[in-house]
Parts: structure tokens; C-alpha cells; sequence
């Protein structure tokens, strides 16, 4: 079971917080610009220094402003409403005329209406020249012609241009005016209404009025000028279109009359007539052609009749004949007389042929004249054909001539229509015309003057204010931003927050430092005589976060190492065996540095005895190395300077069984054995030991060690799956510390570190 990081060192609930939360803690931001208001007072001071040597140069300046008032940017001067009415100026519209009061056509009118160019204020070319900076305080120095020659050959100094010719001096000085102009104007705009405030800035106060109230009034007179050239524009432009119109509708109408009369010409009449004509010959064809119908069925049947040699009595057409119904009353008188000589007689009476010869005669002469008949109405037949095909062929070129006519009537029509359209369009362009000439005498300005720019009284005293806040602001902003890349750029590790983030790692405890400048020996004097000191409290909380890492099988063999040297490793070893020792735990020290044997030094302990080495390779026993603190009474088996000697490697000595079984036997006879290792980025000997003991504690020294380092000193270890139960943060600077916290153990406990203890 794994304890919660040991919390002996600045690490609040408001890091927590920030942490889980992902934001900004105010709280946090706070506390490290405090660490560093030295830094940020520092940095306003040396700002508002140079903004008071600024204020102390500065010449004073005076400003004086116009006001304008917009109006609406287009009124019917017909309409009286509209011309009393207030209208509002869209944002858009304010926007485009401060630009315009900007313009530089604008300034240059100002230049000329006011000759500011003859002007020593805005023209630096009449002012007399200033000495350069080697004229003002190296007077005495003079480079001889050939050493010019020489820096000039060499590239160190440019050679001098040529002079500019004068159209461009006069041009570039003209620009140096328009920006000094620029410079001084300021425009500012009222709050909801639409009127704008030209001031002007100069240290002359007569001047800074006469520019104000030439900008505002050469503004207006652009307006005018600017209005009456778009309507002289439009007046010429509509006087040209207006003739153009006017030409062509002449040109158009002139066509149209041509057009009238060659149709007239080409067809004889007009397409009014053409068209009565074509309806009478139509009327007359439909009659022809009614008629050449009945007379062919008439003909048909009388000639079907007399082929089929029917009773010409019984057709109405042969009954109707005078000559035919004669014939018939002669033939029904011989066929009565017949019958009545028949009837006494034979048929071969002579009376009888007599009789049948004239009929015969009668019906032949009957017939011959039903035979007249039926010519006639052929002839008549033959006529109407005639006459309907002759009405024909004069229909159809009537209907062409018709044709003809209405595709010269469409055209001219047609050309009618554009002509009415051009007409219309003239008639427009004419009055529009009439109105921009008569608006070009009614043509006023969007804006004027409601109050006039008048001489200020006293000069402007919040420049000389506005510089030094100005300089106060980027004082603190330099300040803050120093404060904040110092504290970005700092890499080590200040609180148990950092670890966990960088390391993954819990943090077991942390170790004020216990004095400046104290050697080893004296931190375990300090220790041993002062048991209720910050340190020995620290301690005690650290051993017992080791002894909980495991609550179920406390660690036994604790192995102590760093990343490098000098992070306390040796003595956070001792420390953490004295007090074990003096807490009823029989403890002891194992030193595993056998190139750096410091323990002796430490524990001020006779250093004649034999040591390790000399145990591992077999002149001496377990008794005889074993060394005793006397006034804790903490066994030590450490190497000492005099085995130097023995020619045995460290790293094979510490991965040997015989160093195993030593760490089995003193596991049998002691509740904790604390071994202390080298550096585990100088040498292999702390992942070997890592690999026989129960748990590692790694060393990092508080605001020292870099990340970086540190990373590499667990990895190494990770690698081979070693133990790590945590980290140890030493030599706490606690005064220092409190400042990197606000709340929490951390801070109450560097804060009242002496209230309990001595």
C-alpha cells in the first residue's frame, strides 16, 4: 500500500487544485510576482526614470480645437423637410471622413492656405543645424583624408550618396511637412452624435489654433470644390450623352420615314388595302370554286344519266327544257296513237311503221337535245373552273405581296419602338440635365463649423502625466515579464507538485537545509544535539513515509542514491540510520561508495579498523569491520581510505553472491539495513545494489539538481525495474521555500518552523 506524498516541503492545496482543474491559479500567479517585486520595482523605477529624463526634455505643448457637425450626406433641396431635418452619419460614413480629415491632398491645402512650409516648426530645413554627436563632444578628432580613403576601400565606411536633384529635396521636404501635420492632428470624435473635434498640437498656441481652424475650414471648402467638380462631371458628361440621344432619335425617325416610303413604293398600296383585296378574292374564290363544284356534280350526273340510259323525263335538268318537254308531249301523242292503232292493227301496218319511225325520230332528237344540255353545263363547268383558278394564282400573289408588306411593317415597326425608346431616354437625360445644372447652384457642403478653434490658455499637462504612466505601465509590464521568464527558465525542482508531474515519483519527504556553509560532520552534530530541530522532525517524517510505503511488509534493506554528487545522499543516509537507531529500530549503515569512502569523516569514527573490502575478500570478519557510533549506538560497515590497496572492482564486489549473503545476514540481524550508494548517473554500482535491496529512495536537491538530470538518474534505474518507492527533496532553503507557496504544510510549517522547535 502506497502513502500519499510526504508533505514536508511547499506543496499547497492550490497546486492541487490548478492541477486538476487544467487553469490558471490566481493564487499561484500572485504569489510568484510577490517573490519577485524586488525585480518588478526594480524595473518600474528604471522606467519611470526615463520617462521623467523624457518629461524633463520635453518642450511644452499646447492644443486648441474645431468642432464639425455632419449632416446628411444627400438632401432634396425640393423637399423642405428634408433639408431642416438632423440626420444621423453611419459609422461607416464617420470612418471616411476621418480618414479624409487625414488625407494628404487636405494637409497639403492646410500647407499652402497657411504657408507652413516657410514655417521653422514644420520645416527642419530652416532651422539651423545641429552639431553631430562628434562635433558636440569629440571635437578634436579628425581622420586625415587617407585613412577615409582606406576605411572606405575596406567597407567600414559607406561612401556618401549622391545628392538628390532638387525636385526630390523639395518633394521629401514637402512629405516631412504632411507627416509633421499628421503628427499633430488629432481627431476625435464625439459619443453618439455626429460631430467631430479637430484639435491640434504644437508648442506654439497661436499656431495650433490657425491649423485647427484651417483644417476644419479647407475640409469644408474640399467638400464644396469636391461636390461641384462630380456635378460639373456629371453636367458635361450628361450634355454629351443628351446630344448623342438627341442625334440618334433624329437619325431614327429619318429611317423611319425612309422605310414608310419605300414600302409604299415597292408594293403600290397599302398593306390596309392589300389586305381588303386579298379578303374580296378570297369571297370571289370561295364563290368560283362553290360553283365549279355544283356544275362538275351536275355534269357528272347527267352524263352518268344519259350513259346509263335513263328516262331523260325523270332528270330535272332535261324536264326543265322547253324543247325536251315538246319532244316528250310528241313522243307520249305517238305512243297514245300507236297503242290505239295497234290494238286494229298489226305492227306491220304501214301506219304502224310510220308511226314507230317518227317516234324513233322524236326520242333521237330528244336525246340529241339532252346531249346540248349536258355540253352547256360542261362549257359552263369549264368556266368556273377557269375563273377559280385565275382567282387562285391572284390570291397567292396577294397573300406574297400581303407577306412582304407585314415584314416591312414588323421592321418598321420595330424600329418604331427604339425610336419611341430613344426618344424616352432623351426626355430623361434632358431633365436630369436640367436638374444637375440647376443643383450645381444649390450645391452646399455635408458639414460645418459650430465652434472655432481659439488660442489655448496653458499648455497640455497630461503628456507629460501619460508619459509617465506610460512609463510606469511598461515598467511593471517589464517587471512581470522578467519575473515570469525567470521563473519559466528556472529548471530545477522547488516543490513535490514538480516531481510527481516530471517524475511520476510520490515525494517521501524534504530536508531543510541546516545551515550555510556547514560541513557533514557538523549537519550530524547539529542533528544529534538538537533533537527537536526542524531537521530531526523532518527526518523522523521521512523514515516514517519509507517504513509506510509498505504497510502490510515494511522495507527492510533501503537503498539511498542521487544523480549526482553532492545532493546530501550521504548524510539523508546517515540522518535516516541515526534516527531509526534512536527510535528502537536496531539499524545499520552500509557504505557502498568504495571509491569515495566518506563515512568515517561523517560519523567522526576510528578509521584504523579494517572495512568492507576487507570482508568481501575474506582477511577479515563481520566483527572486525564493524564499526559503532558511540552515542546512538548505530553500527556502520563502511570501506575505509586504507583499502585503496585491494584491488577489487566495486561493481563486481556489490554484484557478487558474497555481498548478497552479507545482505542476507545483516537482514536476519537488524530491523533496517540502509545502504548508501554512489551517484547513479556516475557509476553502475546503484542499479546493482537496486537489484538485492527491498526499496529506493532517490536524493534530488531542492532548486539545484535540473530536470533533466534528475530524468536520466531514474531512468537509469527503471530500466532494470528497480524499487523505487519515492524521492527526497534536501537541503530546503525554508525561508526561500516559503515563497513558492501560500498555504499548506509547506508554508505554516517553514513559516512557524519555530514555535515548537529550537
Amino acid at each position: 500500500m502506497q502513502q500519499a506524498p510526504f508533505g514536508s516541503v511547499p506543496h499547497s492545496r492550490a497546486d492541487q487544485d490548478t492541477e486538476d482543474e487544467g487553469g490558471i491559479n490566481i493564487r499561484v500567479v500572485a504569489a510568484t510576482l510577490w517573490r519577485g517585486k524586488w525585480i518588478i520595482a526594480i524595473c518600474v523605477l528604471l522606467s519611470l526614470t526615463l520617462a521623467f529624463f523624457r518629461v524633463s526634455q520635453q518642450v511644452p505643448s499646447y492644443r486648441a480645437a474645431a468642432k464639425v457637425i455632419f449632416d446628411l450626406e444627400r438632401r432634396n433641396i425640393t423637399d423642405i423637410e428634408e433639408v431642416i431635418s438632423t440626420g444621423r452619419v453611419s459609422r461607416e460614413r464617420l470612418r471616411n471622413e476621418l480618414e479624409v480629415l487625414q488625407s494628404t491632398a487636405l494637409i497639403e491645402r492646410v500647407i499652402d492656405d497657411l504657408e507652413l512650409e516657410k514655417n521653422p516648426v514644420f520645416n527642419p530645413s530652416l532651422r539651423p543645424p545641429e552639431p553631430s554627436f562628434r562635433q558636440t563632444y569629440l571635437p578634436w578628432i579628425t581622420l586625415p583624408p587617407e585613412v577615409n580613403e582606406l576605411a572606405s576601400s575596406m567597407g567600414l565606411i559607406s561612401p556618401a550618396p549622391p545628392p538628390p536633384d532638387p525636385e526630390t529635396i523639395a518633394r521629401r521636404q514637402r512629405l516631412n511637412i504632411i507627416v509633421r501635420v499628421r503628427n499633430g492632428l488629432q481627431l476625435v470624435p464625439i459619443r453618439n452624435s455626429t460631430i467631430i473635434e479637430i484639435g491640434f498640437v504644437s508648442s506654439n498656441p497661436q499656431l495650433a489654433a490657425k491649423v485647427a481652424n484651417a483644417m476644419a475650414d479647407q475640409y469644408i471648402v474640399e467638400q464644396l470644390e469636391g461636390k461641384l467638380e462630380a456635378t460639373r462631371s456629371a453636367t458635361d458628361w450628361l450634355s454629351t450623352r443628351v446630344q448623342e440621344l438627341q442625334d440618334k432619335v433624329e437619325t431614327t425617325e429619318n429611317e423611319i420615314l425612309s422605310v414608310r416610303a419605300q414600302i409604299a413604293k415597292d408594293a403600290g398600296q397599302s398593306l390596309e388595302i392589300t389586305r381588303v383585296r386579298l379578303a374580296e378574292l378570297n369571297a370571289a374564290l370561295s364563290d368560283a370554286q362553290s360553283r365549279e363544284f355544283s356544275q362538275s356534280a351536275q355534269y357528272n350526273r347527267l352524263v352518268s344519266a344519259l350513259e346509263g340510259r335513263a328516262d331523260i323525263g325523270t332528270i330535272p335538268e332535261f324536264r326543265a327544257s322547253a324543247i325536251i318537254s315538246g319532244f316528250r308531249q310528241d313522243e307520249s301523242e305517238l305512243m297514245s296513237r300507236i297503242a290505239a292503232l295497234g290494238a286494229s292493227v298489226g305492227e306491220d301496218h304501214p301506219s304502224m311503221q310510220r308511226l314507230n319511225a317518227q317516234l324513233l325520230d322524236v326520242r333521237r332528237k330528244m336525246l340529241d337535245e339532252a346531249q346540248k344540255l349536258v355540253e352547256a353545263v360542261r362549257v359552263e363547268r369549264d368556266a368556273a373552273q377557269t375563273e377559280a383558278l385565275a382567282l387562285i394564282n391572284n390570291v397567292r400573289d396577294l397573300e406574297q405581296k400581303a407577306l412582304l408588306q407585314s415584314t416591312a411593317e414588323i421592321q418598321l415597326q420595330q424600329m418604331e419602338r427604339q425610336a419611341q425608346a430613344s426618344k424616352l431616354l432623351y426626355e430623361n437625360f434632358l431633365g436630369r440635365l436640367q436638374e444637375t445644372a440647376q443643383q450645381e447652384s444649390l450645391t452646399s457642403a455635408d458639414a460645418r463649423v459650430i465652434t472655432p478653434a481659439e488660442v489655448p490658455r496653458s499648455a497640455l499637462a497630461q503628456s507629460r502625466k501619460r508619459v509617465l504612466t506610460t512609463g510606469a505601465i511598461m515598467g511593471l509590464i517589464l517587471g512581470v515579464g522578467a519575473v515570469i521568464l525567470i521563473n519559466k527558465l528556472n529548471n530545477t525542482f522547488r516543490s513535490p507538485a514538480q516531481v510527481e508531474e516530471i517524475l511520476g515519483l510520490p515525494v517521501l519527504g524534504g530536508l531543510p537545509a541546516a545551515g550555510h556553509k556547514l560541513a557533514r560532520k557538523d549537519v550530524i552534530e547539529m542533528f544529534l544535539e538538537k533533537p527537536t530541530s526542524s531537521l530531526a522532525e523532518a527526518v523522523r517524517n521521512f523514515r516514517t513515509s519509507v517504513l509506510l510505503t509498505n504497510i502490510d511488509k515494511p522495507p527492510q534493506t533501503v537503498m539511498v542514491t542521487s544523480s549526482i554528487p553532492s545532493e546530501g545522499k550521504s548524510t539523508t543516509s546517515v540522518l535516516l540510520a541515526l534516527t531509526s537507531q534512536q527510535m528502537g529500530r536496531s539499524t545499520i549503515l552500509v557504505d557502498c561508495d568504495f571509491r569515495l569512502p566518506s563515512m568515517a569523516k561523517i560519523l567522526k569514527i576510528d578509521a584504523d579498523k579494517p572495512g568492507i573490502l576487507s570482508l568481501m575478500n575474506g582477511t577479515a570478519e563481520l566483527d572486525d569491520v564493524m564499526s559503532v557510533e558511540p552515542r546512538s549506538g548505530l553500527h556502520v560497515l563502511m570501506a575505509r581510505p586504507q583499502e585503496a590497496a585491494i584491488t577489487l572492482n566495486p561493481a563486481d564486489v556489490l554484484s557478487s553472491q558474497k555481498f548478497k549473503d552479507l545482505l542476507d545476514d545483516l537482514r536476519s540481524k537488524y530491523d533496517l539495513v540502509i545502504l548508501d550508494t554512489p551517484p547513479a548517473l556516475v557509476v553502475s554500482d546503484a542499479r546493482i545494489v537496486s537489484k538485492v535491496v527491498d526499496t529506493v529512495v532517490y536524493m534530488i536537491k531542492w532548486d539545484s539538481t535540473p530536470h533533466g538530470v534528475v530524468k536520466e538518474g531514474v531512468k537509469e534505474l527503471r530500466s532494470i525495474d528497480a524499487p523505487i518507492a519515492g524521492t527526497v527533496l534536501t537541503m530546503i532553503d525554508e525561508e526561500k521555500a516559503t515563497k513558492y507557496s501560500y498555504e499548506g504544510y509547506g508554508y505554516h510549517r517553514g513559516r512557524y518552523r519555530d514555535y515548537y522547535l529550537d
